[in-house]
């Protein structure tokens, strides 16, 4: 007789009745570590709570909306803090700057100036594979300007065009293209303020008050600009095409078919530049940014733009939304009770005798490592907090912990790591020995970067 587990009739297989042992199995586990003075009854029901949500946000058991509603409605039930607290992310700009921003990329995308704008950036820097590649450059510096952390759909979708109409399949040219798309879409985030970032600095912001403006934001993180061009020729030296590849022509055609620029185009730009001047002038009107992609994307609904659509609308990913809430609530939860005091009362003393150097180096690997496990979300919501609260205790200026929390969670050497990336490995164009090799290389040059040029920089700012 067969000893092997068949599926239930309601479908759960091995590998998912697996998934959800752990998911049980190891919060309970957590129940049975005994209490003191720092790890409290209430840390450990705290710790119980939200390993079972980010263990089903990991193995992906149900869909993320389902625990991002119920993490939250957790805490309430068994008072580990009141529900002005644990709901108080939603008072914050961030979640809205995130409906928003998703909102005005459906749109632009939907309106056709997206598309335009990629076009055009191939055309002027040539249709070679280099030519290429910093064409995707460009393109990516101006779709996140328009549309910040929204880049990436758009962006996949142009680079795998490109990879059908050369007819190039899984091949070094191929991945050259594909992953020059996925940095184009996430390293512009490392210099133009955006909504992921916006998280860390929401999170960090329950510990001590922060504020960073757009120009700022730019300013601190204006090495990245070169390290986006480095990793970009990175890729055209690593994946160097043995095929004479010309797409001009292809392009122009492509981009002629658009004909001229519309009024719904011409609008969408407006509503663009409008944006880009709200956030370059923060200094001047002190709102916090994340307010502008909110009223720029409902602009684009009101008469005399009228671009917006309900499709639109409803294309929109909601439930990315509650799974952001949901996590930066765990950031909420954790400073009420004590968490961050408790792990920083920890790492304090060690940091503390290895110097700010150390200490930033230490961060990065911890996220790098922890990135095997958790998704880039459950580690801003996992350390922020805490790693803000070692920051104030060691005298530091925390906003270079929160630039090397983000550092951190790009790294990684397996798609399944990020979700985002995963995305672009997903159309089944980068081999998996490229993809290693580019993203291993790309994760010892980060920190090397990271040491010998950003963390200088921020000395000589006095962020250090």
């Amino acid at each position: 007789m067969s000893t092997a587990l068949a599926p239930s009739p309601q479908g759960i297989d091995r590998k998912k009745l697996i998934y959800w042992i752990l998911t049980i199995g190891l919060p309970v586990l957590v129940m049975f570590i005994p209490v003191n003075e720092a790890f409290t009854a209430q840390i450990r029901l705290f710790v119980a709570i939200t390993l079972c949500a980010i263990l089903i946000f990991a193995f992906e058991t149900m869909d993320s909306l389902i625990p991002s509603i119920l993490l939250p409605v957790a805490y309430v039930m068994v008072k580990l803090a009141s529900a002005n607290v644990v709901f108080s992310p939603w008072s914050l700009y961030i979640p809205w700057m995130f409906m928003g921003g998703m909102l005005m990329a459906n749109v632009l995308d939907g309106i056709g100036i997206l598309k335009r704008i990629a076009y055009w950036c191939i055309i002027k820097t040539g249709g070679t594979y280099n030519g290429i590649l910093y064409g995707i450059l460009v393109i990516g510096i101006i779709l996140n300007l328009m549309i910040p952390s929204s880049a990436i759909i758009p962006l996949a979708a142009f680079t795998y065009g490109i990879c059908k109409a050369l007819d190039l399949g899984p091949s070094k040219e191929a991945a050259g293209i594909m992953i020059a798309g996925c940095f184009a879409s996430l390293f512009p985030m490392f210099f133009f303020y955006n909504p992921n970032m916006a998280i860390i600095f929401g999170l960090g912001s329950q510990v001590t008050k922060i504020s960073v403006s757009w120009v700022q934001y730019f300013i601190h993180g204006l090495p990245f600009v070169l390290w986006y061009v480095l990793m970009i020729f990175v890729i055209s030296k690593v994946f160097k095409s043995d095929k004479n590849i010309d797409c001009k022509e292809l392009i122009s055609e492509e981009y002629k078919k658009l004909g001229k620029i519309t009024k719904a185009e011409k609008k969408g730009l407006f509503v663009s530049l409008l944006l880009f001047i709200f956030l370059v002038t923060g200094n001047i009107h002190h709102i916090e940014v994340g307010w502008g992609f909110v009223f720029a994307a409902c602009l684009m609904y009101f008469p005399g733009i009228n671009i917006g659509t309900n499709e639109h609308v409803k294309k929109t990913n909601f439930p990315m939304v509650f799974f952001v809430t949901a996590c930066m609530s765990i950031g909420s939860v954790a400073n009420v009770i004590g968490v961050g005091k408790a792990v920083a009362n920890a790492l304090v003393p060690v940091m503390a005798a290895q110097g700010p150097l150390v200490t930033i180096v230490l961060i990065w690997l911890l996220c790098v490592g922890s990135n095997f496990l958790l998704t880039p979300l459950a580690i801003m919501a996992t350390f922020t907090v805490p790693l803000t609260q070692v920051a104030i205790n060691l005298g530091m200026n925390p906003l270079p912990i929160f630039y090397t929390i983000f550092q951190g969670i790009d790294q990684i050497v397996m798609p399944y790591e990020y979700a985002l990336v995963l995305i672009f490995f997903s159309f089944g164009l980068i081999r998996l020995k490229d993809f290693i090799k580019i993203f291993s290389l790309k994760m010892v040059l980060n920190l090397v970067f990271l040491v010998v040029v950003m963390y200088p920089y921020w000395k000589l700012l006095g962020l250090l």
